[in-house]
Formats: structure tokens, C-alpha cells, sequence
């Protein structure tokens, strides 16, 4: 976590110093808000029965602050916070005669906290490209359920239910346009990187989420 800190961070004041000494050192604070669809990237399951969700909705809150640093680029730091909705796994069988039905259910919510940079290049026509990365902080709820319902015996059932946390890191580019000098809409895709440490051992997991995101400027 330390090493990943310490590396957005300098990114951030490197970013910072050289843009304050740009010759065009104008610059604003941006919030920008985002809601589209996310997708977990954790392979398949196919033939072991399980039924896989892997998409969900997913939104993003980012705050921040831009400079211009001349030929249509503003550099810039930036803080959020991410909910990439969750990933859902279920199976489901019987015995012949419907005298044993076995039910699995199991889940995992992924969010997290930024902290990184972006740049943009607008056009002259208001069209402009942006880039993100930095540090993720994830977070992983997860829970568990599984029953056994026999015809001619107790049912039985399990639940469990538990979180984790971990150092990862995000990035994402994005295209759209400048409707006014201070609000623009666009499209962007970005991918988190999840880490948690269980006593399980370590969970890693790619998201890919595709945002429409306004952005208000002042």
C-alpha cells in the first residue's frame, strides 16, 4: 500500500509542479459524476453448473482540480470514489425423484476510493480525449448461502457473509465534448484492478465498466 501511495502521489505534485509553471497556468476545480455498466472479468463456469451474472450497474463520484497547460491540455489530480455493482453465482440441481434439491448462491459487491491523475486534449471544435489512472482502493462484500431441501428429512442450510480490502489501481480514457465553457458529457471506459488479501489468500479481479459522465466545471 505504501509503494502504490507514495507513487500516486508523486504523480500528482509532479503533475502539479510542472503545470504551475506553465505559461498558461489557468486552471479549475472539476466535479464529474458517471453511470453506466460494469463487467467482472473472473473467467467462466462453464459445465460446472453454475449460472454466472457477471454484469451489473456501476457509478463513479470524482472531484478535483485541472490546469491548462497550453495547446488545448489541462493536466490534473483527482479523488473519487467508485461502486462497480456485483458479480452473482448460482447453481442449482436435484436428484431424479425431486427428493434432494441443492440451492448456491454466492456474491460479491466491488467498490473503492481514488486517488490519481488525468490529462485531456480538446480540439478545436470542442471535441477533446481524456486519460485517468492511479491508486484503488477496493473494497469486496461478499456473502454466501447454500441449502439442501430434502422431501423426507430436515432441510439444511449454510450462510456466511464477509468483506475485504486491498491495494490496487485503475485507469481509463474516455471521448466527448464541451456543450459550455464549464460542462461537457462523455464516454468513458475504465478498467479497476481489485486486490484482497483473505486468510483464503489473495483475490485479484479485473472490472471494465463503460460510464456516460457529466462534468461541471468552476
Amino acid at each position: 500500500m505504501k509503494k502504490i501511495l507514495t507513487v500516486a502521489l508523486g504523480a500528482a505534485l509532479a503533475i502539479a509542479s510542472v503545470s504551475a509553471a506553465a505559461a498558461d497556468a489557468n486552471g479549475a476545480f472539476f466535479v464529474n459524476a458517471g453511470v453506466g455498466q460494469a463487467q467482472y472479468h473472473v473467467g467462466h463456469t462453464d459445465g460446472l453448473g453454475y449460472k454466472l451474472d457477471d454484469k451489473d450497474t456501476a457509478g463513479a463520484l470524482r472531484f478535483g482540480y485541472a490546469w491548462k497547460v497550453g495547446n488545448g491540455f489541462d493536466l490534473g489530480v483527482e479523488s473519487g470514489y467508485a461502486n462497480l455493482g456485483k458479480l452473482v453465482a448460482k447453481y442449482h440441481a436435484q436428484s431424479e425423484d425431486a427428493s434432494v434439491i441443492v440451492n448456491e448462491k454466492a456474491d460479491i459487491e466491488a467498490s473503492g476510493w481514488m486517488l490519481g491523475g488525468n490529462g485531456k486534449y480538446t480540439f478545436s471544435n470542442e471535441w477533446f480525449v481524456s486519460a485517468r489512472a492511479g491508486w484503488f482502493r477496493s473494497t469486496g462484500d461478499a456473502t454466501y448461502r447454500y441449502e439442501e431441501i430434502y422431501a423426507d428429512a430436515p432441510d439444511y442450510s449454510e450462510y456466511a457473509s464477509g468483506n475485504a480490502d486491498g491495494d490496487g489501481w485503475y485507469g481509463g480514457v474516455g471521448v466527448g465534448y464541451n456543450f459550455a465553457r464549464n460542462f461537457s458529457l462523455g464516454l468513458n471506459y475504465d478498467n479497476y484492478h481489485g486486490k484482497a488479501e483473505t486468510g483464503l489468500g489473495d483475490v485479484d479481479a479485473n472490472i471494465g465498466v463503460y460510464t456516460l459522465t457529466a462534468e461541471y466545471r468552476f
